[in-house]
This record gives C-alpha cells, structure tokens and sequence, in this order.
C-alpha cells in the first residue's frame, strides 16, 4: 500500500491536470473546435488516482466548466492539506525520537 503522501500526491498531479483541461476547454467556448474534453479519475491498486483525458462529442457548456473550476480548486486544497498534516505528523514523530 502507498503511503498517504504519496497518495495525496497523485490525486494533485490528477487535478492538476483536470485543471489544465477545464482551462483548455473555456479556451475553445464559441469556437469551430468546441468539441470539450473531460478527465477521467480511477482509483489505483495498493492507493493513488491515475488520470486520463477523454474527448468528448459535446460541446463546451460554461456553466459545467464553471463547476469543475471551483471543485478541482477545493480537492486540490483539502490533498494540499492531506500532505501538510502528514509532514506535521512526520516531524512530531522526529522530534519525539530525537
């Protein structure tokens, strides 16, 4: 099983990348190219998220972009958070040894 970090950490580099392709998708709003793409998030054997972009038939709808804009910010702040309170964890343990 992977550690928590580095679980944390592969769900940012997803939502990072689900952020990449919300902003690409708000490029291409009233465009010929306006067919959107999405990001596929599975869950990974022994922990961890792995990503993969999906084009996608529809068109670009704002408001569904709009959306994903604001819950790809928060799980990127509450993974942030994951991390920081394992590096809070990791140092009392240290300190506790020491």
């Amino acid at each position: 099983m992977a550690d928590i970090a580095g679980i944390a950490s592969s769900a940012l580099s997803a939502y990072s990348l689900k952020q990449t392709i919300t902003a690409s998708n708000i490029t291409k709003v009233n465009t010929s190219d306006s067919d959107s793409s999405s990001v596929v998030m599975q869950s990974v054997k022994g922990g961890g998220v792995s990503a993969t972009v999906v084009q996608n038939s529809d068109k670009v709808d704002i408001s569904r972009e709009a959306v994903d804009l604001v819950s790809t910010g928060s799980a990127f702040k509450a993974n942030l958070k994951v991390l920081n309170a394992a590096d809070e964890m990791s140092g009392t343990l240290f300190s506790i040894r020491a």
